[in-house]
């Protein structure tokens, strides 16, 4: 008889798993010797070790968690976090693939931070600034218990440069993200792209007016996500949706010469 380890990957002692019942979702850690209690009725994490993921036990449907999960239930936040769907659109419009080197001034509760660790892998690096210490330490913590590779340089203390252009691609998430602008470009490859998030239209003209000069192809968004009901008989929107959680402005660093 096949054992199911050989072609599925199972649940381990210590891994995270995703608990789903009635819609409500639940990220744990397993620890054999302890168990989960919730309407559903008690499960033991023990009888969960060496089971696949995707499987329903009683009333609780058991998954793998996505990045998602993990960021949306798992990490502690101290200050509002750029929401995946902002952040994987970031992770492509900066191009971060295998291997980016790229840099984050404003780390707040490292979501941003995390998922661009898993866009650029093992091969890559993220370096990230947080001046006030709280949040540091607080994003230190997320990355240490849910990050992979320890891709991830983290500093507590105020962006003051990183001159030399050995960055792939940079990220800002400060209150006035032109204030830094021009160190961020010196820090970066020529071409490079450079995207930041503001939470207020106002910011956007600073930003936009900061721009003018030294770079290019400078574009303004934002992200909508309307969710369905899935209902079979009765499918429409449902009565929440994630509306505006913030501006993006993507450019990318633009050098004149002569001739």
């Amino acid at each position: 008889m096949t054992d199911l380890r050989e072609i599925m990957k199972t649940i381990e002692d210590n891994q995270l798993i995703l608990l789903i019942w009635r819609g409500r979702k639940y990220l744990k850690r397993i620890a054999v010797d302890q168990s989960f209690h919730g309407k559903g009725g008690m499960l033991r994490y023990g009888d969960l070790i060496g089971k696949p993921y995707g499987i329903r036990i009683g009333d609780y449907d058991i998954f793998e968690p996505t990045i998602e999960d993990i960021v949306m239930l798992g990490l502690k936040r101290e200050t509002q976090i750029v929401f995946p769907k902002e952040s994987f659109f970031i992770a492509f419009r900066l191009s971060l693939r295998k291997g980016s080197r790229v840099l984050e001034v404003g780390t707040g509760s490292g979501a941003n931070t995390y998922i661009m660790s898993h866009a650029v892998g093992p091969e890559g690096l993220v370096v990230t600034y947080e001046q006030e210490e709280r949040h540091f330490r607080n994003a230190k913590r997320n990355i240490e218990r849910f990050g992979e590779w320890g891709n991830v340089e983290l500093h507590n203390e105020e962006f003051t440069g990183c001159p030399g252009g050995d960055f792939d691609a940079a990220f800002i998430d400060v209150r006035e993200p032109w204030t830094v602008l021009e160190k961020v470009r010196d820090a970066v490859k020529g071409s490079a792209p450079i995207g930041m998030i503001v939470p207020t239209a106002n910011q956007i003209s600073d930003a936009l007016k900061a721009l003018e000069e030294g770079f290019g192809d400078t574009e303004v968004l934002e992200i909508l996500i309307r969710k369905y009901k899935t209902v079979a008989e009765r499918v429409r929107p449902t009565d929440r949706m994630i509306a505006h959680t913030g501006y993006l402005i993507f450019t990318r660093k633009l050098d004149t010469i002569d001739g």
